[in-house]
């Protein structure tokens, strides 16, 4: 079995290398859990029975899809002990973490960590000569992300493996408490760099830059309020024609 737990984490890695458009993901799911299904089958057709309950439609974070397929494992020993676990059941706890993991995994990973991660190693980058290394900044980013990463994708399989069908107390406790940390340490982080920014393009370019600067926050906060994109783009070209004809001498 320990071998199996190793080809199974290897396989988290490439759970999205078969997407497609009609089971999403569900081809690689399979194929994470079917070192397990060889191991516990007694036959070809309870082989086969398995893998027709898990080739359907499949759709979750791929990093957080490691607990969900830790769940599946958990409650796929316990229905071949003899447990009165029903096929239905484990179809039914798939389909309902998948639904939440994968709103709150896109959210968690792409909108609060990865931003994060790159706005504190680009901080470093910038200002990597003061400690004497240009590899700090793109470091510091990789090992934040894959703290986090390596501990959901490898520690998630193991604890859907070891809670089953409680797994969610567990995310509810961890994920979504550090997330709102995450979040309001995102907000200080994004306010520093923007300082940093600014004080160092004065440095360099001097109110041009500054300038240029406030116009991009501009258009941000313009899609920030939904307002339409071509709206934005025409904003910030008559912005940019007027401040090339004051500041420049014209075009």
């Amino acid at each position: 079995m320990f071998k199996t737990h190793l080809n199974m984490m290897w396989r988290l890695f490439f759970i999205r290398n078969s997407r497609n458009d009609r089971t999403i993901d569900g081809l690689g799911f399979f194929h994470v859990l079917s070192p397990l299904f060889r191991d516990i089958a007694e036959n070809e057709d309870e082989l086969a029975e398995m893998a027709g309950r898990h080739l359907g439609y499949f759709n979750a974070n791929p990093i957080l899809a490691s607990y969900i397929v830790g769940v599946v494992m958990n409650l796929e020993l316990k229905k071949k002990a003899g447990e009165d676990i029903s096929a239905d059941r484990i179809d039914r706890v798939k389909q309902t973490l998948s639904a939440v993991l994968t709103a709150k995994g896109d959210y968690f990973f792409e909108v609060i960590l990865i931003p994060l991660a790159l706005t504190i190693g680009s901080i470093f980058a910038i200002y990597s000569s003061y400690i004497g290394s240009s590899y700090i900044g793109p470091i510091i980013f990789l090992v934040s992300y894959n703290l986090y990463h390596l501990h959901s994708r490898i520690g998630g399989y193991r604890t859907g493996l070891l809670l089953g069908e409680d797994v969610g107390r567990e995310l509810a406790g961890n994920l979504f408490r550090e997330q709102k940390f995450l979040g309001g340490f995102a907000v200080f982080v994004s306010g520093c760099f923007a300082a940093l920014i600014f004080f160092r393009g004065w440095s360099l370019g001097g109110y041009r830059f500054v300038i240029w600067g406030v116009l991009a926050l501009v258009g941000v906060f313009l899609l920030g309020r939904k307002i339409s994109l071509i709206w934005v783009v025409l904003v910030l070209f008559l912005a940019s024609a007027i401040f090339l004809v004051v500041f420049n001498g014209g075009l």
